[in-house]
Formats: structure tokens, sequence, C-alpha cells
């Protein structure tokens, strides 16, 4: 064991671990001896709640220990470890701030965890429409100027969600937003499970809790050294919230049987990130901008940064799009993978996304620029640097109700072609990245129909559409 490591979670395993214990207690698989192959050495960390491990529902040793660092690491009053996802986290922090059937002032373009908290407590969304970008096709930031029309609007808003940054790596400022929200006595909260990293470099945006947000929640494992599920939930400094709510609501959403591997992943990240972050990410940026020298002279690709005022871009966030070639995004995601083994994010119509992290070497760049100059080979020779044809539908669809009141309706599946006129019984989303286009109480018109055939004729995965059909909210029988 590397006892330099600041790792209360994990240190307390690997002692256990090392004094090989013969436990008769859970998991089943009796520390890996059940497991197969690989498996066996991860199991032999894999306990329950035994003495000195702690309790994360009510936490007094290793546990706080470990969420006490990471509140200090990251600039909280209050940190909480979720073992499922960010999902959970959103889903908590929603659930601290709204009363059942209350008014949340939220982004459109939000996760599905986000609205399908809100459909669960009833709530009723007031949307706040992104900027768009027309030239780069991607959403931009929120003007404060439409924040404060919805707020005047609907003055029972009881909390305002901002999701910062979007899928894309665009951080606009909510500094000043904050404040508003603020002289009105309401919580601003940020799904920022993008920006975990943002702590650890002065190179990228500022986060959130710097910047006033009463809370927010972080993914670790989307950008920092840690295993899928793991993510943060924090409360700032002058938090609004009602001390010690945040951590019940939490409480209640996840599961009694936390895994002790996903916390000692959590534990090590910020170990790492608080030791190493700024030097790890300085090496990064370096690395990028001579890859990013090398694509400029490539010529059939091109490094999609949008811009704007009060705008910031996480340098990390790697959006290409391979308009000048010909190829779409789907077309170039598709073309890096089976020719080159390159891996994206995500894929949509105009851009691949790519995910770049301190734990990318110089050799994975240049195979990354190999992978490109082959996809850009697949096109279709020089191009203007138009985008496509497929464009989503303008405005919100129309609401006929609630959508927790929709979930609760019966419901049948038609098929997408036939759901013109209806009213959707669930979210239909793209993903990644998880924002869905109609929510559960709207009404799918003809343009959204059209765009979700296109979408998935393009090669892209919609979340909502099982074997052609959608689900609608059954109609009446006539007499």
């Amino acid at each position: 064991m590397d006892t330099k490591r600041n790792t209360p979670i994990y240190n307390m395993l690997m002692n256990y671990s090392g004094t090989h214990p013969l436990p008769f207690h859970m998991p089943g698989h009796v520390m890996g001896r059940g497991l197969a192959d690989l498996f066996k050495e991860i199991g032999s960390l894999d306990i329950t709640e035994i003495p000195g491990s702690d309790c994360l529902h009510d936490p007094d040793g290793v546990i706080r220990m470990a969420q006490e660092l990471a509140a200090r690491a990251f600039g909280a009053r209050t940190t909480h470890f979720s073992v499922n996802g960010s999902t959970v986290g959103i889903h908590a922090m929603i659930r601290a701030a709204v009363k059942p059937g209350g008014k949340i002032l939220i982004n459109r373009d939000a996760h599905r965890a986000a609205f399908n908290a809100i459909a669960l407590l009833k709530a009723e969304p007031v949307f706040l429409m992104p900027e768009y970008d027309p030239t780069t096709r991607l959403t931009l930031g929120f003007r404060e100027a439409d924040l404060r029309s919805a707020l005047s609007e609907h003055p029972d808003i009881e909390a305002i969600l901002l999701t910062r940054p979007n899928y894309y790596g665009a951080a606009f400022h909510i500094r000043s937003m904050i404040g508003i929200a603020r002289s009105v006595g309401i919580p601003f909260l940020v799904d920022e499970a993008h920006g975990a990293h943002f702590a650890f470099s002065d190179l990228l945006p500022e986060p959130a809790l710097r910047l006033g947000a009463d809370a927010c929640v972080q993914s670790l494992h989307k950008t920092l050294p840690a295993m899928t599920q793991t993510a943060l939930v924090h409360e700032g400094p002058s938090s609004l919230l009602e001390p010690g709510r945040l951590f019940r609501c939490l409480s209640m959403l996840q599961t009694t049987s936390p895994s002790y591997v996903l916390m000692a992943s959590m534990d090590i990240a910020r170990d790492i990130m608080e030791r190493e972050g700024a030097q790890l990410y300085e090496a990064l940026y370096r690395r990028i901008q001579a890859f990013e020298r090398e694509l400029e002279d490539m010529g059939g690709v091109r490094r999609v940064v949008p811009e704007a005022p009060g705008l910031e871009n996480d340098f990390s966030r790697i959006v290409l799009s391979f308009g000048p070639c010909g190829l779409t995004g789907f077309q170039a995601e598709r073309i890096l993978r089976e020719s080159s083994g390159i891996v994206a994010e995500m894929a949509d119509e105009d851009h691949v996304v790519l995910i770049a992290t301190p734990f990318h070497s110089d050799a994975d760049f240049e195979n990354l620029l190999a992978g490109i100059r082959e996809a850009v080979r697949y096109g279709e020779g020089p191009q203007d640097d138009r985008l496509s044809v497929v464009k989503a539908p303008e405005g919100l669809p129309e609401r006929a109700m609630n959508p927790g009141d929709a979930i609760d309706r019966p419901a049948e599946a038609v098929e997408l072609a036939r759901a013109v006129g209806r009213i959707s019984a669930s979210a239909v989303t793209p993903y990644p990245p998880g924002i869905p286009l109609i929510m559960p109480g709207e009404v799918f018109s003809a343009e959204l129909v059209r765009y979700l055939t296109e979408i998935q004729g393009s090669g892209g995965r919609v979340h909502g559409i099982m074997e052609g059909r959608v689900l609608v909210i059954r109609q009446a029988k006539e007499n």
C-alpha cells in the first residue's frame, strides 16, 4: 500500500484485506473467491458495513473523513458521496429544493435525470432556452434577461437548476445569475456532471461552487480517474438549502448497500487530483495545443470551439467537425471506431465529441491524429464547410399536461410515424447526450417525428423508441 496516499477508505480496505479475515458476511463472493479471473483481485476489496468500515448513510469514521477531504478539495461546505452517479444527486438536489407540485426553472437542454425527478415530484418545469449558434450548431449559454423574465412571470419558482458545462464543454458565466437568485431567496443548483475537473486547474472554467452555487453535482467518472457510477453532491459554503436536507434526500434515494470499491475510487481520485491535478492538466493542455496545430495543417476536419460573450470552454473537450470532407458526425465516429479503434464519447449529425484527460499519452494523440487522417480519406474530398441538412425543430413541443400526470396515465405503443398529434407518455431522448426532445405530457408534432426519423436514419441512437414505436397516452374510446 502507498502510505503517502491520504485516502481513508482505500487505506481501510487495504488494511482489512491484509489481515486475511475469514468473512461470514456479505457479499456472497467471499472477498473475491467466488468471482472469475480479474474480478478476484477487485473482489478482495469489496466489503459491506463491518466494524471499522463506517456507513455511508450515517458516517462517523473513514467515510466521513473522506467526504470532508473532498469538501475541502472542491470548496464545498459539505460533500456527499453518490454511488448511484450524478443521476441520484440531481434527484436529491431537486427534492431538497422543490416541494411536490412546485415550480422549478430549468434549462430545456438539461439531462433526462432532471426531468425524471421533476416528473416524480409532479413539479412544474419552467424552461429557460439556451442561446444557439447556427454556425457551429451548438447551444451556448443563457441570457440573464431571460432568467429575470422567467422569475418575474413566475414569482412562485422555488429553485433554479442549470447545466454547466454542457456536453460540448461550453461553460457560461453564472455568477450574476446566482446573485439574482440570491436576491429573491431561491437556491441556485448546478448540474456540473461534466465539470468535476474544473477545481484543479486555472486553465479550466471556474467551478460552480466558487461562483456561489447553493449546490451542485459532479460525476467524477466522466473526467477524473474514478470508476463509473461515482459522483459527488456538494453544498456551497453559503447554501440557502435547509441544513442537512440535501443529505436526507440523498440518503432516501441511493442504495443502502454502497460499493466500497466505488467509494475508494472516489477517495483515490480526489487524492491524485489534489496532489497532481494542476501539473497533470498543464501537461494535457500542451498536448492538446500540439494536437490542434497538427489538425490545422491536415485539412478536411476542424475543431469546433463556440464563442460568445460570457462563455468559457473546457479545453479538454474536443469537438470535431468533419463537414469539410463531407462526413457527418455519425459517419466519422463509425470510421474512427472501425478503422482505427478510436472510440469517441459521442457523435451527432454534425460533430464528434472526444473527452481527453491527463491520462492520455502523447502516443494516444498521435494515434488519434492518424485515425482522423484515415477518416478524412473516407470523405468525399474537399467540400464547402457546411453543416448537415438535418435540423432540429424550432421552439418547444406543445405541453398538454404536467409530466408527472402524464407518466401516471395508461399508455400504448404506436409506430413513430403514427404519433403525430399524440401526447407522449415517456421521454424520447437521443443518447448521448441524454437531452429529451420530447417529455411526458408533450405533443408529438410532424416536424419532431421527421427529425427523430432522420436522427435514426443517420445512425443516431434514440432512447424511448423501441422497435420503431413510442409510448403515447392511451386515448379514451368513443361511445
